[in-house]
């Protein structure tokens, strides 16, 4: 097994990804017995805990299953590409060990466009920091994003910022920005003809579109964004949970590196 490294991200999602690694690769194959517990925290030198916590979140994805009496098993259904989270995308790649490449372009201050002026709640006739970020898994196209940011942030950032692997962090870093919530929606689209090319597709194939927009404090737009995925290449995990409230009030989470993080808004059922 891979040693786990000190850092930002938990050992929890490390000893989750190795496994997600080993799963995708085959050595975990669909029917095969895992370690136990025990087994795993002598393997990473961690608590049970931790390790407990990295297996229900496989479970729950439906990548694990347990047996009482047996132990815990690799599902038939596990995918032969490991599941992808919403948050910390190029973050999951390299603690998956699979190579991502970034390349940015076509940086600098342009009119906004009336989405972007919605979203970041610009005045009409102002201009707003943009560039184009592509993301290559193994030399393949992966997701193409157009990012949107106030001229009084964009203007702060080098170069070699565009391509951080936690872009959000790294306007936390650099800008003094504390990004506190986002809202996401997701959506199916076909690939118009310049989407295709950056995508390594032919026009009218079928994307996933994510349009992001992150806030500081107050509800303060700071980040506009529209993320393209290849649609054989990616897949969301979403969960939903019920309100203790109010039986017919649900909420949407979607699990990132820190465990599960709720939006603000509910969905009703």
């Amino acid at each position: 097994m891979k040693p786990l490294k000190r850092g930002p991200m938990p050992y929890y999602h490390q000893i989750e990804a190795i496994l997600r690694e080993k799963m995708a690769s085959g050595e975990l194959a669909a029917g095969s017995r895992v370690a136990s517990e025990e087994e795993f925290c002598k393997m990473f030198q961690v608590s049970r805990a931790t390790v407990r916590q990295a297996l229900q979140t496989l479970e729950r994805d439906g990548l694990l299953r347990r047996e009482p009496g047996r132990g815990t098993f690799v599902e038939e259904a596990a995918r032969a590409v490991p599941d992808l989270k919403m948050t910390c995308l190029l973050e999951d790649l390299i603690a998956l060990g699979i190579p991502a490449e970034t390349r940015v372009s076509e940086a600098g201050l342009v009119p906004a466009s009336p989405a972007a002026i919605k979203a970041l709640a610009l005045t009409p006739g102002e201009e707003v920091f943009s560039f184009l970020r592509v993301v290559a898994i193994e030399g393949k196209p992966f997701s193409v994003t157009r990012v949107f940011l106030p001229p009084a942030i964009g203007t702060k950032l080098a170069p070699k910022d565009l391509t951080a692997q936690h872009f959000l962090r790294t306007l936390s870093r650099k800008c003094r920005v504390e990004v506190v919530e986002a809202d996401q929606v997701i959506e199916a689209m076909m690939a118009d003809t310049s989407q295709a090319f950056l995508l390594g597709v032919n026009a009218g194939t079928a994307l996933l579109s994510v349009t992001r927009t992150s806030y500081a404090r107050g509800r303060q737009p700071v980040e506009h964004g529209v993320t393209l995925y290849r649609g054989d290449r990616a897949r969301f995990f979403i969960s939903q949970r019920q309100r203790a409230a109010r039986s017919d009030d649900w909420v949407l989470a979607t699990r990132g590196a820190r465990g599960i993080e709720e939006p603000r808004a509910a969905t009703s059922h």
